[in-house]
């Protein structure tokens, strides 16, 4: 009896590090496509009010976070008040808010009801194609709410992940304004 018991622990514990490998491999290739200090990768989309945008290059001056999200995606919605405080904190002093939507086909009306209710003026980029969403594919977003803090200049990442969300948001948005005000 008790070597069976052996033989069942070993049987689960190889399967959960099996498992637990394969999930790490997995984690380290879902890895956005950028990184705090590298360059975005430029594009050029329409937003759903119909205007295009060339990103970066339309944000010179500013400091921008590119924020991929979705409306069904709880932790997003949760992290909403913080965005929108750091936009009515900092908008008139040059931080912009370009938002990527993954929300699925068919969405684009409750997309823009949503953004409306919830007093998000920023443009909002979407596509309907889900996680598969053009931008999605070519930042590697696999995991949302994905903010991006950009400066519109040289299009360097400056924070993103978790240094440009909650209150970190906040404040290396002030941090980054005043750097780039100070260098003027």
């Amino acid at each position: 009896m008790e070597n069976s018991r052996r033989k069942s622990i070993f049987r689960f514990l190889s399967t959960a590090f099996v498992a637990f490998s394969i999930a790490v491999r997995a984690g380290a290739a879902e890895k956005p496509a950028v990184s705090t200090g590298d360059k975005v990768i430029p594009f050029e989309s329409k937003t759903v009010s119909g205007t295009s945008v060339k990103f970066p290059d339309d944000y010179k001056g500013k400091v921008v976070l590119l924020d991929f999200w979705a409306t069904w995606c709880g932790p997003c919605r949760a992290e909403l008040p913080n965005v929108t405080e750091a936009y009515q904190k900092f908008h008139d002093q040059g931080f912009e808010v370009l938002g990527v939507s993954l929300d699925q086909a068919k969405m684009g009306p409750a997309l823009i009801r949503f953004t409306e209710a919830n007093k998000m003026p920023w443009p909002q980029v979407y596509d309907g194609k889900y996680w598969q969403a053009e931008l999605a594919v070519k930042y590697n977003i696999h995991s949302i709410p994905c903010p991006i803090l950009v400066d519109g200049d040289t299009g360097v990442v400056l924070a993103m992940g978790s240094a440009a969300r909650g209150q970190r948001l906040t404040a290396v948005v002030e941090k980054q304004l005043t750097a780039k005000k100070a260098a003027k």
